[in-house]
């Protein structure tokens, strides 16, 4: 998503119980992981990802919910990886 379009999503997503700073960051950071990428295939790819998340966010398709799950993925729960796991898990 690009920069100029944080503050509007910022008000419009209602993040206001942290700074704009921080937002804005949390959107760098996305682009910063994907640094490293060398082929252009996958970054057309990414750019094209990038593009629909940017759009589904300006038709308000996206809550804001899944929108901070997206930003700040260290909140959500890693998945299970072994079977094991994963039958205790959906047991409780």
């Amino acid at each position: 998503m690009r920069q100029r379009y944080a503050p509007e999503l910022y008000k419009k997503f209602n993040f206001e119980d942290m700074p704009l700073s921080v937002f804005r960051a949390a959107l760098k950071k996305q682009y910063t992981n994907n640094a490293h990428l060398t082929d252009f295939r996958i970054i057309d790819r990414k750019i094209a990802e990038c593009r629909q998340v940017m759009l589904a966010c300006q038709k308000t398709w996206y809550n804001s919910y899944h929108l901070r799950n997206v930003l700040f993925r260290e909140n959500v729960e890693a998945k299970p990886k072994d079977f094991l796991s994963t039958f205790l898990r959906s047991k409780n």
